[in-house]
């Protein structure tokens, strides 16, 4: 190792290392505070079961900002910290009417010093995006953070947590005397204090990146995200440089999280974009042995944060820019309702290219959408296959655009969007198997599958029609013609549960007739239904009526299958 990485490492008490030794900061563009209940229950268990010293793992510490900040940077233990610091806000509230005096030597001896004025610093400023939450509502002696409406995930998380603490204390003070209570508490906070980890204290930032990833590589608390992360600000050598790259890591960052995926979901994608398909087991290892320019890729992931976020969040405006974009919206948002994320590996590399492709893309994004819902969505067939084969075409399109002159990537390109149409069709599954598994698509209650079942919906409504028959999602419901209350129609609800959600059985209508409507008789429902603009609910109602004013599961099961009929060899197909 290089002489930067010299360090000591010993074994401590947590008293030594974060009670007694100064106070502590998490740096900037530290990942969030996101100890879940399984990691809790862990460490509770831990904590409370074992007889022997309980092992809290390693706390990495730079001294080296001490002398600046007056704070010691925790490059690695921030979650522990934070953690032990939620459980003695608790013990602490809870010593508030047991006894006072416990409650503020808890507060100063654990979460705070005063100085000689009576002022008090918080031992530890968490992260920057719930500094505020944590001092205010944990920190503070006085704070009561049951009133509190944390906003964003890490600061729900943070008041979560102090529950699930308050709740396992308080189960065990139950039928205990004032005086056994007082016992229990003190002696939970001993053993806190007494918890054994390894301090190691280093004096650069470089030597943190280095002894980060040497220390936790291998280790399951961390994710891609905090290890790429690292790596990256490791190779950034000069210190303008790498504080425009932790601006930049924020800004990928928010701009993944805003699109509540998850990091390493993100980069696993960005890079199938542009490299052969590797398991995430191996992903961090892949990148450090390939990558030789640390900034290029970094600002290759800002580039794909934002189009990934232009993919899952994106308003139509935001692809108004492109040609045809309101087309390609339509299909992206169609995608968004299947809920399928594979084919964001190969939309990366087409939105990142796209200047430079000399082919509209259009049509491609059209066909997708089709073969998704009927491989995807209908017939639930494998995803790392089709995940495989969109990364094959995505490293073809980066291969035209940087391996050919400017005359030839056109041809290129349209060479591999056709090839990647065929070999799509080859994996459509049959009608066969396609109308086995339409026959059961039904409505379920959730946003995502409502919309999924207004989008089927509006596609079957616009079968005949010429040009843009769009439904307003927003403006319109899903009606059940056979009510799931039909008392009125001489039924109950256990003899209709089997079929009443069946895709046969439902239709669209304007949000301003849907609650007149409700669990009317078939008779009163069909001349209400009759006033609608909707040509699929138009038709049903002709349907009904050509039946001798018939609806029962025979009805529902001979449109269902006609549905599935048009689903694959009209409205679906490639």
């Amino acid at each position: 190792m290089p002489d930067v990485l010299n360090f000591e490492a010993k074994d401590y008490s947590l008293r030594d290392v974060m009670f007694l030794n100064g106070k502590f900061i998490v740096p900037r563009f530290q990942r969030p505070y996101s100890w879940n209940e399984d990691q809790l229950t862990d460490f509770w268990l831990d904590l409370t079961s074992s007889t022997d010293t309980y092992f809290f793992g390693s706390f990495i510490l730079n001294n080296e900002t001490e002398a600046d900040t007056g704070y010691i940077e925790i490059v690695d233990g921030q979650q522990r910290m934070i953690t032990v610091t939620i459980l003695l806000a608790v013990i602490r509230d809870l010593f508030k009417e047991l006894d006072p005096v416990w409650a503020k030597r808890i507060q100063l001896k654990h979460i705070a010093h005063d100085d000689d004025y009576g002022v008090q610093s918080y031992l530890i400023q968490c992260s920057e995006s719930a500094r505020e939450y944590f001092k205010d509502h944990v920190q503070f002696e006085d704070a009561v953070i049951a009133e509190s409406e944390p906003q964003t995930p890490e600061t729900k998380q943070i008041k979560k947590n102090y529950e699930f603490f308050l709740s396992k204390v308080t189960e065990n003070l139950e039928e205990l005397s004032p005086h056994e209570k007082k016992e229990y508490l003190i002696n939970l906070r001993d053993n806190i204090s007494k918890i054994t980890v390894i301090k190691i204290e280093i004096t650069g930032e470089d030597a943190a990146y280095e002894i980060f990833e040497t220390t936790n590589a291998r280790g399951v608390d961390l994710s891609i995200a905090d290890l790429l992360k690292n790596l990256i600000f490791k190779h950034i050598r000069a210190q303008d440089d790498r504080d425009e790259a932790k601006e930049t890591w924020a800004e990928i960052v928010s701009n993944v999280q805003n699109t509540k995926t998850e990091m390493r979901k993100f980069i696993r994608y960005y890079w199938l974009s542009k490299y052969p398909p590797v398991t995430e087991k191996n992903l961090f290892r892949d990148i450090k042995r390939k990558i030789t320019n640390w900034n290029a890729l970094l600002q290759d992931l800002r580039i794909a944060s934002n189009h990934f976020s232009q993919l899952i969040e994106g308003a139509k405006e935001d692809w108004s820019n492109m040609r045809h974009g309101d087309k390609i919206f339509q299909s992206i948002e169609a995608i968004r309702f299947m809920n399928v994320s594979q084919c964001y590996v190969l939309f990366l590399s087409i939105l990142r290219n796209l200047n430079k492709l000399g082919s509209d893309p259009t049509r491609l994004f059209e066909i997708i959408e089709k073969f998704t819902f009927v491989y995807s969505v209908v017939c639930k067939q494998p995803g790392n296959k089709v995940e495989k084969l969109y990364s094959k075409h995505a490293r073809a399109i980066e291969q035209a655009i940087t391996e050919r002159s400017e005359k030839k990537i056109h041809a290129s390109i349209s060479r591999v969007f056709s090839q990647l149409v065929n070999d799509l069709k080859q994996e459509v599954p049959s009608y066969e198997v396609f109308k086995e598994k339409f026959a059961v698509v039904s409505y379920v209650d959730s946003s995502i599958k409502r919309r999924l079942i207004s989008y089927i919906l509006s596609k079957l409504n616009a079968i005949g029609q010429t040009g843009e028959h769009r439904i307003d999602f927003d403006n319109v419901n899903i009606e059940h013609l056979l009510p799931r209350n039909p008392s009125r129609w001489g039924l109950t609800k256990a003899e209709v549960k089997p079929y009443v959600d069946l895709l046969g059985n439902l239709t669209l209508l304007a949000e301003k007739f849907n609650s007149s409507i409700g669990n009317s008789p078939l008779d009163e429902k069909l001349k209400l239904l009759s006033e609608s603009e909707i040509r699929i609910t138009q038709e049903l109602v002709g349907l009904v009526r050509s039946n001798s004013n018939t609806w029962n599961v025979d009805s529902i099961m001979l449109r269902q299958t006609r549905f599935g009929d048009t689903a694959y060899h009209r409205i679906w197909q490639i």
